[in-house]
């Protein structure tokens, strides 16, 4: 038996795609990463990552991209207004409220 693979929300996935561009701009690469934690920023011997759980909705991919882009800061480069629009309304979200949106959708 198969599992069967979501379908993921192409705007979601652009949304996702655009924040890994800034995260280039900022000389960070991201890793998705299968694993027991959320994921963030780190420098590991001089490489600059941002490392997502891979196991994580998309939504919550996005909103820990966003979050980890907030904290490295984005004011000193040029980023699209909606995709910067997205990063300060997504760091200011909690985690607990994403997983509160896919209990409920999931119920």
């Amino acid at each position: 038996m198969q599992k069967k693979k979501k379908t993921v929300d192409p705007e979601l996935k652009q949304m996702l795609s655009e924040l890994e561009d800034v995260a280039d701009k900022l000389g960070y690469k991201i890793r998705f990463e299968k694993g027991n934690f959320a994921g963030g920023y780190c420098v590991l011997k001089e490489s600059k990552l941002l490392v997502v759980n891979s196991r994580n909705e998309i939504e919550r991919r996005i909103i820990i991209v966003a979050k980890s882009l907030k904290e490295i800061g984005i004011d000193d480069i040029f980023i699209k207004p909606n995709i910067r629009e997205l990063i300060e309304k997504e760091s200011s979200r909690k985690l607990k409220d994403i997983d509160e949106v896919t209990e409920q959708a999931e119920s």
